[in-house]
């Protein structure tokens, strides 16, 4: 029992330090809460600091992504989204693209090693478009084990934390060796400060009513999936929500809700936590080696696609990584990526695209696991 509500203490509370010392500790403030957050319980799980109770885990993760979308989604603004650089939005769609060709042509080399990859597979689209927490969203609504789950996140994991070093090292530099410098004299944004999250302008009205509409929307999806299947339906629920979500991001009001974005911020921080001590990294060595191989030839087929295409039509250096940040990383990287870059101006836009993969790479993620399914079924 106090090992239950020391864990449950750990993931509630993580964030709100992980917060606080990225914004005041010199040492550690390169990097970002969800670095952090992911890499708190990634040392707890991996280094056996206490017992680690995978329900209490699960139920994080499950119910901080049915949350974190809604919240997360409904201070978007579609028209926004739209009037981004035609360069922005094509860089992004073209990450898209390179992630579900990848994705479909290494599911077909896995077939007969990895079980149910169509599974994985629509794990991975989901991941590469928007970012984690499609991953474990169509990972549910696919009906992934706890197994599957377990190595395609250390995986995804693994790869990922090697690829975000690259990102804030010398991808710049490399990828300027293919692609055009930014122009930012065309940027007319790029003196201004623009702020991922304002916890001061947080409204404690507006975050009960933000719940309570998130809460609702669960719960609404979930009667519907009884009404209609008799059962929870993973499927239909996260798709429900998703697309409820959008919709009410279209009403003024909710989308002028102050502080939704952040406590959805804080689902996703408290949901990496979670997903950290899910990520067994022994028994993805012990049993998980087809898994490190699918996921890396996924990283590496989807950044080779996206930079012939970018450099096809002429999308410059710091476009296209932050679009691919946005694609596999989500909002939660984008300002940390941008000042590796320096370059400010591109975080607007990097923030709107990886909204746009996070309400769309659910249906992409659901969509192309069933359709490997079917391809390899039939």
């Amino acid at each position: 029992m106090a090992n239950s509500a020391i864990l449950i203490l750990l993931i509630t509370l993580v964030p709100a330090l992980a917060t606080w010392s990225a914004e005041r500790v010199k040492l550690i403030s390169f990097l970002s809460p969800i670095v952090l957050c992911f890499a708190t319980g990634i040392i707890i799980r991996n280094f056996n600091l206490m017992e680690v109770d995978e329900r209490i885990t699960s139920f994080y993760r499950d119910v901080s992504i049915l949350y974190a979308l809604p919240l997360l989604l409904f201070s978007s603004n579609v028209k926004e989204w739209l009037s981004q650089s035609k360069q922005t939005l094509l860089a992004f769609l073209f990450a898209v693209i390179a992630g579900s060709i990848a994705v479909s042509i290494v599911s077909f080399l896995f077939v007969d090693h990895i079980d149910n990859v169509w599974i994985p597979a629509g794990m991975m689209a989901g991941i590469h478009s928007g970012g984690t927490p499609n991953l474990f969203a169509v990972g549910i609504a696919l009906g992934a084990e706890d197994e599957v789950f377990t190595l395609t996140n250390s995986a995804q994991i693994l790869w990922g934390a090697v690829h975000l070093l690259f990102l804030l090292s010398f991808a710049q530099s490399l990828y300027g060796l293919f692609l055009r410098s930014f122009d930012k004299t065309s940027s007319e944004s790029h003196e201004e400060e623009i702020s991922y999250l304002r916890h001061d302008l947080m409204k404690v009205k507006d975050i009960f009513i933000s719940l309570a509409l998130t809460t609702a929307i669960v719960a609404l999806g979930v009667l519907v999936s009884y009404i209609f299947f008799g059962k929870l339906e993973a499927t239909l629920i996260i798709v429900f929500v998703t697309t409820i979500a959008i919709m009410c991001s279209f009403n003024m009001k909710i989308r002028s809700l102050r502080g939704s974005f952040e406590i959805g911020d804080y689902c996703l921080l408290m949901f990496g936590v979670a997903v950290g001590m899910m990520s067994d990294f022994r028994s993805l060595l012990e049993e998980g080696g087809p898994y490190i191989l699918f996921v890396a030839l996924i990283f590496i087929i989807t950044i080779i696609v996206q930079l012939i295409l970018c450099k096809m039509f002429k999308i410059d250096r710091d476009t296209f990584i932050i679009t691919s940040t946005a694609a596999i990383y989500g909002p939660v990287f984008i300002p940390q990526v941008a000042q590796a870059l320096k370059n400010r101006s591109i975080i607007l836009g990097g923030i709107a695209v990886s909204l746009i993969g996070l309400a769309t790479g659910n249906y992409i993620g659901i969509a192309l696991g069933y359709f490997v399914k079917f391809l390899l079924v039939a």
